[in-house]
């Protein structure tokens, strides 16, 4: 299990196996804030591609598709899950390349979080990259925070690192509380670059049918991120920390913890 847990949490491998946790929940919602079906389309953080898969399936007569992320492995997966009919990039978002390409739908979700603090980067270009009329759509995460600041993935690394008897503060690394901007906090980045037109909102419980299984998660989605905090000895029983702390949460509370989840929609200033 050690090579396997940590592998993947190196890598941010085996996303598809667990992403129906949370953010497979959220593609056709995503979808439907598009008013009309484009013909270009981006996706920035696409992942695996799973978001793009479904707009082409909605939107049979798009005729360029572009997905960008930051992690070759995982652009690696969307090349064949798309099979040719986009053009893929590895490219960090806060630096991303100039396109000559005008998109009349670019996508953004589940992301933003760890573009913190310098979210107008990607702000910027995208405005530069939207066609006219187009359609820039965001998704945002707000955990409940409680009075220290700490919120969602938080709560769960910091029982995790008790645990095991380290320092649960969360020293070193920007809490996902923080990282989470607040919706007002989020409005005003995008209206730097855009017309927000449209704000939908959906409280998401988190859940995970196992310890197993939120472990496997947790690693996928948040990598090394919090298992920094502990020796490398011990990281293979941060993971299974984190998994029993989510099923103790689960059992306590129904749900591992809970997040509002809002997509934004936004055009090009008028």
């Amino acid at each position: 299990m050690t090579e396997d847990i940590l592998t993947r949490a190196r890598t941010l491998s085996g996303y598809d196996d667990v992403s129906r946790i949370r953010q497979a929940q959220d593609h056709e919602w995503v979808l439907d804030q598009v008013p009309r079906a484009p013909s270009t389309v981006a996706d920035l953080g696409c992942g695996t591609g799973a978001l793009l898969d479904a707009a082409l399936s909605r939107w049979p007569g798009v005729v360029r598709t572009v997905g960008i992320d930051g992690n070759a492995g995982r652009v690696r997966k969307a090349g064949a899950r798309l099979a040719g009919r986009a053009e893929l990039l590895t490219a960090d978002l806060l630096e991303l390349p100039s396109l000559e390409d005008r998109f009349d739908a670019v996508f953004m979700t589940s992301v933003l979080h760890w573009l913190h603090p310098d979210e107008n980067r990607a702000f910027a270009w995208t405005s530069a990259h939207l066609a006219p009329g187009g359609t820039f759509v965001l998704t945002t995460h707000h955990p409940v925070t409680d009075a220290q600041g700490y919120g969602a993935e938080d709560l769960v690394a910091r029982e995790a690192l008790a645990a095991l008897g380290y320092d649960d503060s969360l020293t070193g690394i920007v809490p996902m509380g923080v990282r989470a901007r607040p919706a007002p906090t989020v409005r005003a980045l995008l209206a730097r670059h855009f017309t927000v037109a449209a704000v939908e909102e959906r409280h998401v419980p988190v859940r995970a049918r196992s310890a197993g299984q939120y472990r496997d998660f947790h690693a996928s989605t948040f990598g090394t991120y919090f298992s920094r905090l502990v020796p490398d000895g011990r990281q293979e029983d941060f993971f299974t920390e984190v998994g029993r702390a989510a099923a103790r949460r689960t059992a306590e509370h129904g749900e591992v913890y809970g997040i509002t989840v809002r997509a934004w929609r936004a055009t090009s200033p008028t």
